[in-house]
């Protein structure tokens, strides 16, 4: 309750803003960055005007929480959008804070209020709109208060079912995510569970992921869940032209999934589009065509086959994965590190399958595996567990994540303060043939100045292209050199 309270006192200060917000002059169809919140915080967003806009009647507002915090550059996927729809896009430029969930959605409520102060919309029509980690946060947002009028949540999201039975006004909350993202299976549940709430909800599949942004018309086809239940709710005035746009549009979308042969996502989006199209009769032939044209496609019929076969081989993966992960992290099961090892090696050759649903689960299964050994990483390296513990998750983490240099650096440090110094430099060439080159923080890193100041340990630096912060000497010409002086 302390979190829903907190939120609370911040969207009484958000809304108060609304009707104080203030026209200033910006550039309809184009992009504008860099815009102060206001003058006593630096950070900036960026805002996009359709064409069309007025600020005497003003249109709808979308706002996207990028964890990059690059507000041009996702603002440009959604400008085809917000032209043929009519809507004001505003992006923040401050990175998503993934330690502090509280934090990210005050930073979120400072940016809306530093844009109200600045650009007139619709004050009843707010939508927010969240990719990876900050869709759960642009999903926590309605729940907490009812002027928030729908979600887009792109590859992941969040629910409390307590809070969505408890709000009175129904949102309106549209999904988009890839179909080799592991997040697909909570998203479907989010969706079931808020259909029969009867809340308007879509999901939009895209045949990429997880760390992807959709591409332009997956977008369009999302926020197309906004604008006709807007229409349908009196909201804005119906437009012949703009349903038919729409209806073009998810239609081209069904037809280029069945071009990359992905038949059986094109029926769950084909079956998606007749309900959102269930008020216009005059599309009815054309979706009973296209409907009975994929039914007859031998193709179809396979992958709809395989997949729930091949869904329930990776409901059981993951729980072995949740297992053995629980299992052995409690015993520092080190003897169980080459089993992690081949089944990432299996998961990277599943990749490459030629089967493309196979190919999909492969990449679901690896990100899945990713995320479980990134929080136990995260619990453990934060908690008072035992060295080998906190070695053991950490050597776990370097090998899910080969790139990812928090799990090399962990090791580091902990060996070297242990004063197992073979260990370390191990880990450290390792980490250095990733092609990491932030030698400056090696030697930040505490308690191991012995182990900095080590011969190996500047070799390596020298080695790798770095530049030695303490005097490195050759063992083998100093050998010579002593051998010299005795003789």
């Amino acid at each position: 309750m302390y979190f829903r309270k907190t939120i609370l006192v911040f969207f009484s200060f958000f809304f108060s803003a609304v009707m104080s917000a203030q026209e200033i002059r910006l550039k309809k169809g184009d992009v504008t960055d860099n815009i102060k919140l206001n003058d006593s915080i630096e950070e900036t967003y960026a805002v996009y005007l359709p064409q069309n806009y007025d600020a005497k009647n003003p249109p709808a507002v979308i706002f996207i929480l990028d964890p990059d915090g690059d507000g041009k550059q996702s603002i440009q996927l959604f400008r085809k959008t917000a032209e043929e729809q009519s809507y004001v896009i505003a992006s923040s430029n401050r990175k998503i804070d993934a330690a502090s969930v509280e934090n990210n959605i005050k930073q979120v409520l400072e940016f809306m209020n530093g844009f109200f102060r600045t650009v007139p919309v619709d004050p009843n029509s707010l939508y927010v709109a969240g990719f990876n980690e900050a869709g759960q946060i642009a999903s926590a947002l309605p729940l907490v208060n009812e002027r928030v009028t729908g979600v887009l949540a792109i590859n992941n999201a969040w629910i409390n079912p307590e809070f969505a039975e408890n709000r009175k006004i129904p949102y309106t909350f549209s999904a988009i995510v890839g179909t080799k993202d592991y997040t697909r299976y909570a998203i479907e549940d989010i969706i079931d569970f808020l259909d029969d709430e009867n809340f308007p909800s879509e999901i939009n599949y895209f045949e990429d992921g997880p760390e992807s942004w959709p591409d332009t018309n997956t977008i369009y086809n999302a926020v197309a869940s906004f604008t006709l239940n807007a229409i349908k709710e009196g909201k804005r005035q119906k437009d012949t032209t703009l349903v038919n746009s729409i209806f073009e549009n998810e239609v081209a979308a069904i037809e280029a999934l069945r071009r990359e042969r992905s038949y059986y996502t094109a029926w769950l989006q084909l079956k998606k589009a007749e309900d959102k199209f269930d008020d216009y009769d005059r599309f009815d032939d054309q979706l009973k065509e296209l409907k009975k044209s994929i039914r007859k496609n031998k193709a179809f019929k396979q992958q709809r086959r395989n997949w729930y076969t091949l869904k329930e081989e990776e409901m059981l993966q993951r729980d072995d994965y949740t297992y053995f992960l629980e299992t052995d992290v409690f015993t520092a099961n080190f003897e169980n590190i080459g089993w992690w090892a081949s089944q990432l090696d299996n998961l990277k050759e599943g990749k490459s399958n030629n089967d493309l649903l196979e190919r999909n689960k492969a990449f679901r299964l690896e990100g899945y595996l990713k995320a479980i050994v990134s929080n136990a990483y995260k619990d453990l390296i934060s908690s008072k567990a035992s060295l080998d513990l906190k070695i053991y998750i950490s050597i776990l983490a370097t090998i899910v994540e080969k790139e990812n240099p928090e799990g090399y650096l962990s090791i580091i440090k902990l060996a070297g303060h242990d004063g197992d110094y073979q260990t370390a430099i191990l880990y450290l060439e390792d980490l250095l043939k990733t092609g990491y080159d932030d030698y400056q923080k090696l030697y930040e890193l505490e308690g191991i100045l012995d182990l900095q100041m080590s011969n190996e340990f500047n070799q390596l630096i020298e080695k790798y292209g770095g530049t030695a912060k303490y005097l490195v000497f050759d063992t083998e010409d100093q050998s010579e050199e002593n051998s010299t002086e005795q003789n």
